[in-house]
């Protein structure tokens, strides 16, 4: 078998979804052999195999490969973008998608325009977000998934009539997608439209029972309006068809804690920490710090203030995300108001060598704003929050942003613990 025939075997591998033979075949494959528009060719369709069995760095050397042959092959620079967007380096996509726009011809603008847009939503650049979703469905009008796009970036925006008239779009193109009906029952519950927002929900579950966004949302909607019975019953509803939906459990565990049954909130509590600790989902950090926030709630207003205490700080010591929920609930809990107080804000580096908790990287670094009647104490209070065993030293750059008056002490916000490759020098512990 020459090599064009080997290429195109492989091709027909990945077609046929079986990349660990097509990758196998590539690997042996003469690229010498064949002519540069082949060997582009044949990198182009490596790194889509690589991309499909999960392994994106190896991926982006052989679209780099096909752009050292073609530096105007688009393919590649939109998949190398993709990669990129994967990995969290919206920059570096956003970057690949724009010179993309700037060389493909205008018939290949679509897909693009939505990945770029895909980023731009996911990192919060929300009406940048909706101008590329929109772009996106004007040059293809079948794109249910642009229309979507739209839809969810006016939702964010807070503005239910651009949503409603972008999700209606989504739903007569995909009127069997779960996932439109919800966003659409959102859209109305915003705009005030009760009745149609629960025709959303309810539409959605009638086409997967198992969704759990649906039951999620529709619960949500109707604690907004402080129907919080109700909303228990579609948690639990929900919870029978996907008894592994953390969501339902935290939202259960909130309406618990606001009808004042305290000792039952804290029994769901447990079964939301049992369910999120098996769960993978990227949603799962910020239910951890609503369930950590509501358990120390429902404890302090049970007078179990040390238990609630010492839970919180448990809790942040072994998280590596900012927690802005459990950091406000951990402030009101300590219930310290002083006279004349600071404003500071701070870094901190971390180390734990060996650390048993594989949440946290070995060596990070943090900021924390804290509010403290001098520098020490502000230290001191953002130290508390980190694991006890580890080194910790702070900046020399800690500085007072202002003076305060009759002020509550404590951690106002911190930032995602920040892997760092090599230790500090120079600060203070």
């Amino acid at each position: 078998m020459n090599a064009r025939q080997m290429l195109r075997q492989a091709l027909e591998l990945y077609r046929e979804n079986d990349f660990p033979r097509a990758q196998m075949l590539l690997e042996t494959l003469p690229m010498d052999d064949l002519e540069s528009e082949l060997q582009i060719e044949a990198h182009y369709l490596w790194g889509r195999v690589l991309v499909s069995r999960g392994e994106p760095l190896e991926a982006a050397t052989h679209f780099q490969a096909c752009l050292k042959l073609k530096p105007r092959y688009f393919p590649a620079l939109d998949a190398w973008g993709n990669v990129l967007a994967s990995m969290g380096d919206a920059r570096g996509a956003i970057e690949k998608y724009r010179r993309v726009l700037s060389i493909a011809p205008k018939q290949n603008h679509a897909h693009v325009l939505f990945n770029y847009g895909s980023v731009l939503l996911r990192h919060g650049a929300t009406m940048r977000a909706l101008k590329r979703f929109r772009d996106c469905f004007k040059l293809d009008q079948r794109r249910a998934d642009a229309a979507y796009g739209a839809g969810d970036c006016y939702l964010r925006l807070q503005k239910p009539k651009g949503a409603v008239k972008w999700l209606r779009i989504a739903a007569s193109l995909e009127p069997k997608e779960a996932r439109i009906q919800v966003a659409l029952g959102n859209a109305y519950s915003m705009a005030g439209k009760h009745d149609l927002a629960v025709a959303g929900y309810r539409q959605a579950i009638e086409l997967d029972a198992s969704y759990a966004d649906a039951w999620y949302n529709w619960a949500v909607a109707l604690a907004r309006r402080g129907l919080f019975v109700e909303a228990i019953k579609q948690c639990k509803a929900g919870l029978k068809h996907s008894p592994e939906a953390f969501e339902l459990h935290v939202e259960q565990l909130f309406c618990l804690r606001k009808l004042g049954a305290f000792d039952a909130a804290l029994q769901v509590a447990k079964r939301a920490w049992a369910v999120l600790s098996q769960s993978q989902s990227e949603r799962k950090a910020g239910f951890a710090d609503l369930v950590a926030c509501n358990e120390a709630a429902c404890r302090r207003e049970l007078g179990r203030l040390r238990e609630a205490r010492q839970g919180l700080m448990a809790f942040l010591g072994q998280s590596p995300d900012p927690c802005p929920h459990s950091v406000a609930e951990l402030r009101y809990a300590s219930m310290r108001r002083l006279p004349k107080a600071v404003r500071a804000e701070l870094t901190l580096h971390v180390r734990q060598e060996g650390a048993p908790d594989e949440a946290l990287p070995p060596r990070y670094s943090r900021h924390y704003w804290v509010v403290a009647k001098d520098m020490a104490e502000a230290r001191e209070l953002a130290r508390q929050l980190e694991p006890a065993g580890a080194e910790v030293e702070f900046d020399k750059d800690a500085r007072v942003l202002e003076e305060l008056k009759d002020a509550d002490t404590g951690v106002v916000e911190r930032t995602q613990a920040l892997a760092a490759e090599e230790s500090r020098e120079g600060g203070q512990t």
